[in-house]
């Protein structure tokens, strides 16, 4: 049973449901920022970033690399759609500069092609640095 503090958090990619469990803090990306929410928090919809899922709960801290998707929290649920997620010591480091490489080797010739580098070179380089950590 979870208590009236605590938070629920709920992880959801395409292929499952990742988490379902009770958490006493949580930590994720913005599409501008991190975000951190506490109990008691106001209700909120977002749009997530790539970068680092991080919370705390009765077994320790855990962390995620997620990439992208929304955010909805409502009452004591704070729930994660997102395109993937993967726990941190998973994070295969020389598949992310393989992908790294593969971004820097583009060469666009519009503001769409530029913008899909930028992305794919921000993801990798926050994969690195999750992996290594």
């Amino acid at each position: 049973m979870v208590a009236l503090a605590d938070l629920r958090l709920v992880v959801v990619t395409p292929e499952t449901t990742l988490l379902d469990l009770p958490v006493t803090s949580i930590q994720f990306p913005l599409f501008d920022g991190q975000m951190g929410v506490l109990p008691g928090r106001a209700p909120a919809v977002g749009r997530l970033g790539a970068g680092e899922l991080k919370y705390q709960s009765g077994e320790g801290e855990r962390r995620y690399f997620v990439d992208g998707g929304f955010v909805q929290i409502k009452g004591s649920i704070v729930t994660l759609l997102t395109n993937r997620a993967i726990p941190v010591e998973r994070i295969d480091v020389a598949a992310a500069q393989a992908e790294y490489d593969a971004a820097m080797a583009q060469l666009p010739t519009d503001d769409a092609g530029f913008e899909r580098k930028q992305k794919s070179l921000d993801r990798a380089r926050k994969l690195i640095a999750l992996g290594r950590r």
